[in-house]
């Protein structure tokens, strides 16, 4: 049972082949699944799986039968691949994944676990007879496989550093990475500014693609209870608001409406204005700002890398004003711990680093201990990730576990079997 789910845990969920030749062969003996529906890629260094479900949110609510596309998932694999807010069943992506390997198979070509799931998700889509689909870039953007159709718009959230062995060790590389994106004639809409928006707007010029830019060609004002104002070219919203927890999600929020409108304007995807309210309220995701328990704030979020630190804590001081949470985190080592934990210091007094078994680029709980030290009142090192979570509920104050969605998904999912136990 479930074979090919089984074959595809053996890929490694992290391991990197850059290059489109692959799954374009692949795609290709299928029959270029990819080529038969119209799709919306995002790309960006935080905030693209928040933007992508923003706007697959939105299609939905003005009738589009919509499919989605993200990563990671926190305890289902199945997580990453939706239409109309409903997960793929195990027994649907066992399917696709068969005839994605025997394809595999046919021309002698290995894709690794992002290329099976996207070819997979593409098989799946057009079996579910979808409209339209939103894709998250897994990184970058040029060699993405998500980069192998000819989306209708291109989105970049924003550009900071992560993955710079892979992207390059200057914003102006890792910009042009993610702009690789942007196709010849195409629509282009990015919150990036400074130095990554000359890389964007470069790249649109090259392609004569339609560029709009986050406050130069639409806008939104944040209100203190994170509502917020916006204005586009032709739109005139007050009062909207997401679902998603996080100060920074309205900036997301506001670049997913912008998306919408723009699509109105230039495809066939018009969407109504008065239904981008309960659109943006309805929208779901994991790992995001999630509370666990919020009696005592519990709280689980995927940040990993400076610039979503940063977010992270000024949501923490906006909802929780002058509370000290005590912090669970691991990370890996491609990551600036330094930095990271440096922020996170900034509304914590005592930090717990744990690690994960069989991840092998998880940095040692030591030597982030020697990273950190002196930034906290007390630094300590739990191996188990359970025993760590454990003992910090125990203190009986403020909690924020971070640096991994490999640790929120495991911590979520023992939580969720807990649970289930308890209610038995």
């Amino acid at each position: 049972m479930h074979e090919n789910l089984k074959r595809l845990d053996t890929k490694g969920v992290d391991r990197v082949k850059p290059g489109l030749e692959r799954i374009t062969a692949v795609l290709g003996e299928l029959g270029s699944p990819h080529e038969k529906k119209d799709y919306v890629t995002v790309a960006g260094t935080n905030g693209k799986g928040s933007v992508a479900a923003c706007i697959a949110s939105i299609l939905e609510a003005n009738g589009y039968r919509t499919g989605l596309f993200t990563s990671p998932h926190l305890i289902n694999v199945t997580e990453r691949i939706k239409v109309c807010g409903e997960e793929i069943t195990g027994e649907e992506l066992e399917e696709s994944l068969a005839a994605v390997f025997a394809a595999c198979a046919r021309i002698s070509v290995e894709l690794s676990y992002f290329e099976l799931l996207t070819a997979a998700a593409f098989l799946y889509f057009n079996r579910r007879s979808i409209d339209i689909g939103v894709l998250e870039v897994g990184m970058g953007g040029r060699w993405d496989s998500t980069n192998v159709c000819d989306h209708v718009a291109s989105v970049i959230t924003n550009v900071s550093f992560d993955h710079t062995e892979y992207l390059g060790n200057t914003l102006r590389e890792i910009a042009a990475e993610k702009a690789g994106i942007i196709k010849k004639n195409g629509l282009v809409v990015t919150g990036c500014t400074g130095e990554p928006l000359s890389v964007i707007k470069r790249r649109s010029q090259e392609n004569s693609a339609r560029l709009y830019r986050g406050g130069a060609d639409f806008a939104y004002r944040k209100n203190e209870d994170l509502s917020f104002d916006y204005t586009g070219p032709g739109w005139n919203l007050p009062g909207l608001k997401a679902a998603l927890s996080g100060t920074h999600q309205v900036e997301n929020a506001a670049i997913s409406v912008a998306t919408a409108e723009l699509l109105g304007m230039h495809t066939r995807y018009g969407t109504d204005p008065q239904k981008i309210s309960e659109a943006l309220l309805g929208v779901s995701l994991g790992g995001r700002m999630e509370y666990l328990d919020r009696e005592t704030p519990v709280i689980i979020d995927g940040a990993h890398n400076v610039a979503a630190g940063k977010n992270l804590v000024e949501s923490l001081e906006f909802y929780h004003p002058g509370t000290r949470f005590n912090f669970l985190v691991t990370m890996l080592d491609n990551k600036d711990v330094g930095g990271f934990t440096e922020i996170l210091s900034r509304v914590s007094g005592k930090l717990i680093i744990t690690e994960l078994a069989g991840e092998k680029r998880s940095l040692g709980g030591e030597k982030i201990q020697a990273l950190v030290r002196g930034r906290f009142d007390s630094v300590e090192v739990v191996k188990d990730p359970l025993e760590a979570y454990r003992r910090l509920l125990g203190c009986g104050e403020a909690v924020c576990v971070c640096g991994s969605f490999y640790l929120i998904g495991y911590l979520k999912e023992a939580v969720e079997n807990e649970k289930t136990l308890d209610s038995d």
